[in-house]
């Protein structure tokens, strides 16, 4: 029963622009209206890899101020590498 869901943990955040957000988003999202309509606590923990807008994912899974630890990358176990590929081309919808 969905309703007795108290704690829901949404593993790989940072894959919420791709092919598999839109099922990430509505299944956090639906959570939250569930337990907004039932007026019951439903904890939401994210996790993701780094993230640029870390605090804009707390905020939409509901997280008070305070209550998102993003680490920087130089405390990975792996060196994190950033590679930019521009591309030469016009880009007509």
């Amino acid at each position: 029963n969905v309703q007795a869901v108290r704690l829901v943990i949404a593993d790989e955040l940072h894959l919420i622009g791709g092919e598999v957000g839109p099922t990430i988003e509505v299944v956090v999202s639906r959570m939250r209206y569930l337990a907004a309509q039932l007026d019951l606590p439903v904890r939401v923990v994210g996790l993701a890899t780094s993230l640029a807008n870390a605090r804009d994912l707390a905020e939409w899974i509901g997280c008070g101020p305070g209550g998102c630890f993003n680490f920087h990358p130089s405390v990975r176990p792996v060196p994190l590498e950033v590679h930019i590929q521009g591309f030469d081309i016009s880009h007509v919808p």
